[in-house]
């Protein structure tokens, strides 16, 4: 099994659940960086919260079902790079922190996909 598959699982976990539990919570703090506490920030918050939700079913299923995990990574994966990437000309702020995590995060889970072999 991957290390890498394993770590792109826990790290989604561990970051889209925190800023789901964040952003629904209504953190001024991140104001800066998401905006003030909106329906549409709430939304993103329900999206972080799938990924995260995803994310722990794939990491339990890296040792018990590497099938499933495989699967998992192979959608959900790509659609983060995606629109991970996609914040950099849609934010147009390159000071907002956003951006650059989704890149680090983007390079994470590419380099598990490279490693997926079912």
């Amino acid at each position: 099994m991957s290390i890498l598959l394993v770590t792109a699982y826990a790290v989604n976990v561990a970051v889209a659940g925190s800023l789901s539990v964040i952003l629904i919570a209504g953190s001024a703090g991140m104001d800066r960086v998401y905006g003030p506490d909106t329906p549409a920030r709430r939304i993103l918050a329900c999206l972080y919260g799938a990924i995260a939700a995803a994310s722990l079913v794939g990491l339990g299923a890296v040792f018990a079902k590497p099938a499933l995990a495989f699967a998992i990574a192979q959608v959900l994966f790509p659609l983060q790079i995606l629109y991970k990437l996609a914040t950099f000309p849609v934010v147009r702020d390159l000071r907002n922190p956003v951006p650059w995590a989704n890149l680090s995060i983007s390079l994470l889970l590419g380099a598990a996909l490279l490693t997926l072999t079912p």
